[in-house]
């Protein structure tokens, strides 16, 4: 009797909770329902779909109310079942006819089971169906939302294209507002051309007018250049006149520098070239100057090679009315018996001149070297590039003196008073263009005057002697 009775109790509670889960699925489908249909914009589509599941919603709800008759049944059977366990209680023997309506009990209790049960399968096929249904629902969703995306994105391209089009519009208002201008401008071209072309005719008119100037001027000039001819002729007679005096001063002069030897220039006298006496060497020609300096070096065009032996620079060498060296034999014998000034006249490319004057020049003899024995004070305005070379002997290309590793004579291409090479070196390779070009030889430098720049070469330098006045 008790089992009977606990088989109704979980009847009762399993009816119970399907009854209730199956009532608030229906409900909650519902109240889903309601709240798509008011954000569905397509109705009429979406009525079409839940339809058939609105109807099988209203079978859920008669299988709803038909568990709630079968629940009142389990209560009044529970009821029931009650009383035959406090009549048991009371008994412990029953009849025959008890037993049999018990188990008459127990035989609808499992026929009210077997109903629950079917009931029970009916829910699982129509939550099945539910179930079904909600996919479809949510495929149809989504279909819904990729169609709104391509509505979306063809929206998005009508609209670039709407702004390409206004673009497009816009760009061909400039292009017509640009050609307008352009028609405008020309035009203003055109009129400029038209007032050029009148202004080319005005002047056209006005270089007839300057040719026909000209021409006359051209007449006047012949008439000029005929009597320019004939005072050129009269002139040229004057000249011809002049240099035949002139020729004759100078024989003259050369008749009187030659008709007596000279230990000296003459202080006062005129310029030309002398003949030279002196004891212990034959007599020399040296050119001497009105004030009584005489030239011992000149370089001025480049005509003599100056790179040269020993011998040479001992005894001179050279064109005395161009470029020479007067001998370093000469230049003792005279600095030595008596004491003798120095003056050095330079020259650049660009026609610049300086000069270095010293008051106590002196050079020493063969055994010494040639040695540059004293220059005394400098006084000038090309700068003192000779002190650096006082006590230095003169070195050339086979005679190395200088106080140098290397022999300074070659590399200045010329002999000279080098010491650890040069400051100055007046004998060195010619440059017509006042330029050392490239690798190549040292030129004619003085390096106070150009900075020590040993690229820049003079074109002109004269160096004169004449007896130190007391």
């Amino acid at each position: 009797m008790k089992s009977v009775a606990l088989v109704l109790f979980l009847s009762y509670l399993l009816l119970e909770e399907s009854n209730f889960s199956i009532a608030d699925s229906v409900e909650n489908y519902q109240q889903q329902t309601k709240t798509q249909e008011s954000d569905n914009q397509c109705n009429s589509y979406c009525f079409f779909v839940f339809k058939p599941f609105l109807d099988h919603l209203t079978e859920l709800k008669q299988a709803a109310n038909s568990s709630d008759e079968l629940r009142e049944k389990i209560t009044t059977l529970e009821l029931s079942n009650k009383d035959l366990q406090i009549q048991l209680s009371n008994s412990e023997g029953l009849d025959k006819n008890s037993k049999l309506l018990i188990n008459f009990k127990d035989e609808q209790i499992k026929e009210i089971s077997k109903q629950l049960k079917d009931k029970d399968e009916q829910i699982k096929e129509i939550s099945k169906q539910l179930k079904d249904k909600d996919e479809q629902i949510r495929e149809m969703n989504q279909q819904h939302e990729v169609k709104d995306d391509k509505i979306k994105n063809q929206s998005d391209l009508l609209k670039n294209k709407e702004e390409t089009i206004l673009n497009l519009q816009s760009q061909l208002a400039i292009g017509k507002i640009q050609i307008e201008n352009k028609d405008n401008l020309i035009h203003i071209k055109e009129d400029q051309i038209k007032d050029k072309t009148d202004h080319i005719k005005k002047q056209e008119y006005f270089i007839q007018q300057k040719e026909q100037q000209i021409k006359e001027k051209d007449e006047n000039i012949n008439i000029k250049i005929t009597q320019i001819n004939d005072q050129s002729a009269e002139n040229m007679k004057k000249a011809k006149q002049i240099y035949e005096l002139t020729n004759q001063v100078t024989e003259k002069t050369y008749l009187l520098s030659t008709c007596s030897e000279f230990d000296q220039c003459p202080s006062e006298g005129p310029t030309g070239i002398y003949n030279m006496k002196m004891r212990g060497i034959n007599a020399f020609k040296v050119p001497c100057n009105s004030t009584g300096w005489m030239t011992i070096q000149r370089r001025m065009d480049g005509s003599q090679d100056f790179n040269r032996n020993w011998v040479d620079y001992k005894n001179g060498f050279g064109d005395v009315k161009r470029e020479f060296f007067i001998g370093l034999e000469k230049l003792h014998l005279m600095t030595e018996a008596q004491p003798y000034e120095l003056y050095i006249t330079l020259r650049d490319i660009n026609g610049t001149s300086r000069y270095a004057k010293y008051d106590n020049f002196k050079v020493g003899s063969e055994m010494e070297g040639y040695e540059l024995t004293t220059i005394g004070k400098y006084s000038g305005t090309a700068g003192d590039s000779l002190k650096y070379h006082e006590k230095s002997k003169f070195s050339t290309h086979d005679r190395d003196n200088d106080f140098h590793g290397g022999n300074c004579a070659k590399s200045h291409n010329g002999g000279w008073w080098f010491n650890k090479c040069a400051y100055s070196s007046l004998n060195g390779n010619y440059y017509k263009n006042g330029k050392k070009e490239g690798q190549g030889k040292y030129g004619i430098v003085w390096g106070d005057w150009k900075k020590f720049d040993y690229t820049i070469s003079l074109i002109f330098v004269e160096m004169m002697i004449r007896p130190k006045s007391n």
